[in-house]
């Protein structure tokens, strides 16, 4: 009698995922923020008040960083870069891992781990070391021009 038995095998436990979620959440992060700046002006955006500026009456290190975006996106270059120069890194890293994380989920192709998480101890202090840096001769441009 066992022979003729139905065969019933165990689902398997392993669920596979047509989409990645960390691609997903990469793109999601940095594909809304550019498409915000895209379909809302800048002037109908709330921004809430910057608590370093209304404590020391100075701009903080990230103040301009949302009005160059927006302005990148409405083709205001001049404005851009004179605003928050760091801004276009921003913006390039923004569209760079849209991109990436946008063209690997339509294609079907799941990374395991992004690059900047795959650097060694050493590479990745001198990445931090070089954004602080680099955020800070920001922070000191705008305080040079006086920008708020």
């Amino acid at each position: 009698m066992t022979e003729n038995a139905p065969h019933t095998t165990s689902p398997k436990s392993h669920i596979s995922y047509p989409i990645s979620p960390i691609q997903l959440a990469l793109a999601l992060t940095t594909g809304i923020p550019l498409l915000l700046s895209f379909l809302v002006p800048i002037n109908r955006l709330v921004l809430l008040g910057c608590p370093f500026l209304n404590i020391t009456g100075l701009p903080g290190p990230f103040c301009g960083f949302t009005r160059s975006i927006w302005a990148i996106s409405a083709g205001d270059w001049v404005y851009a870069t004179v605003n928050c120069p760091l801004a276009w890194l921003l913006y390039a890293a923004l569209v760079s891992v849209f991109a990436w994380n946008a063209g690997c989920m339509l294609l079907g192709i799941k990374t395991t781990r992004p690059y900047i998480l795959s650097l060694t101890r050493v590479q990745a202090n001198w990445a931090i070391g070089i954004a602080i840096a680099l955020v800070v001769l920001n922070w000191i441009y705008r305080l040079c021009l006086g920008l708020t």
